[in-house]
């Protein structure tokens, strides 16, 4: 019974994997998340059901379109096979309940952002309404008043800290340090580790964000990167050990 749920969660996961690659790319170019159906960005052309079948399709079609012949970006196949994979891995990992619940959140938003905030520096301000509404629901149902006004206040704390990190930023340096979404996922990040995990996991953020700056410098000198992502990461990072009860800082 426990390997068909496990199989069930995956393809669950391969499914909604599907889906945010698809709003990975319609956000942040104005397209609906409704309609039309699915499509190639290339020659518009709709696709038939069996062009969406999470993986198979991108490993029969070879990664091309079945009409103009473009390569399909690996961004969709790579999406999906990771919601997939971390999907079961949480429940494996968590059981049924409610860290299973804003693990598959944290990862819904990283599926997302990787998409939108990788290729267009973009982070939906839908995509943290929704999670934050979804969190707020699970929260009301599993834990006490007190808790949520905790988890309420630290969103609000870590959202102004990350505020006055960028002000400072843009001051030192002359030119915008934060992106608009970096500071509303920080809403996000406080109301789901609390101030004392959520600044741990800012840091931990921080410094994978660094690290491969340092490295990106090297074939560019600006060493741009997106934040979005690693805040993410570090949160989900930063949940699994407060999970078990480590501490950082």
């Amino acid at each position: 019974m426990e390997v068909i749920i496990n199989i069930m969660i995956f393809m669950f996961g391969l499914c909604l994997g599907s889906f945010y690659a698809c709003i990975g790319y319609r956000i942040p170019n104005d397209i609906s998340t409704v309609k039309p159906n699915s499509f190639c960005p290339k020659c518009k052309e709709p696709l038939k059901w069996y062009m969406n079948i999470p993986l198979f399709s991108y490993l029969f079609l070879k990664g091309k379109c079945a009409y103009c012949k473009e390569k399909i970006s690996i961004y969709y196949f790579l999406t999906e096979l990771l919601t997939g994979v971390l999907f079961v891995s949480s429940y494996i990992y968590f059981g049924l309940g409610q860290n299973f619940y804003i693990s598959i959140i944290l990862i819904s938003v990283l599926a997302v952002t990787i998409n939108t905030d990788l290729k267009y520096y973009y982070i939906s301000d839908r995509v943290i309404v929704l999670s934050i509404l979804s969190e707020l629901l699970i929260y009301l149902y599993y834990l006490d008043g007190r808790d949520i006004i905790y988890y309420i206040v630290s969103a609000l704390v870590m959202f102004g800290i990350m505020f006055g990190v960028k002000l400072l930023g843009d001051k030192a340096f002359k030119k915008e340090s934060l992106g608009g979404g970096d500071i509303k996922l920080m809403l996000l990040i406080g109301l789901t580790l609390g101030m004392i995990d959520g600044i741990t996991s800012l840091l931990i953020s921080s410094i994978m964000a660094l690290i491969l700056s340092i490295l990106v410098m090297k074939k560019n000198k600006e060493g741009i990167i997106p934040f979005g992502p690693f805040l993410i990461i570090g949160t989900i990072i930063m949940y699994i050990l407060s999970y078990n009860g480590m501490t950082i800082i």
